[in-house]
């Protein structure tokens, strides 16, 4: 019987991107978008999770009022992420539950995170954001 981990390899196999195994559980996918992001793809059963690491949210972002209030307005695009605060990292985050794990979903988060970040990257440029993420899982 395939376990979660094995059915997302399989899936991250079929969608052709160039991925990288970090243990049986976490793969740092590399995204084709035009700033080359990296997503970490974690299987945490009941569910798999997608996330970008964009910047750690220390003394040196300035305005975060106004970063915040442009992250929930850029929520209102996404259909399967969101930004999201996690410690002190700024994410971009999606996940999926692994029991009825569909191929055509699976994609659709990673395209939507693809898209929307290459469509947002203008909106938060003022903030000198790591769009490419980091691959802490």
């Amino acid at each position: 019987m395939s376990t979660s981990a094995d059915i997302v390899e399989s899936m991250l196999f079929r969608s052709g991107a160039v991925f990288d195994q970090l243990d049986p559980t976490t793969w740092v996918l590399h995204l084709d978008n035009r700033h080359h992001s990296r997503v970490v793809v974690k299987v945490e059963d009941p569910i798999v999770l997608f996330s970008l690491s964009l910047c750690t949210l220390d003394e040196s972002i300035t305005n975060r009022e106004q970063l915040y209030r442009t992250l929930l307005e850029l929520n209102a695009d996404f259909m399967h992420n969101a930004y999201a605060i996690e410690n002190s990292r700024l994410l971009l985050s999606g996940a999926l539950q692994t029991e009825n794990l569909d191929a055509n979903e699976f994609q659709a988060i990673i395209d939507d995170l693809a898209m929307t970040l290459d469509e947002h990257l203008d909106k938060l440029s003022d903030w000198k954001l790591d769009t490419r993420g980091s691959t802490e899982a």
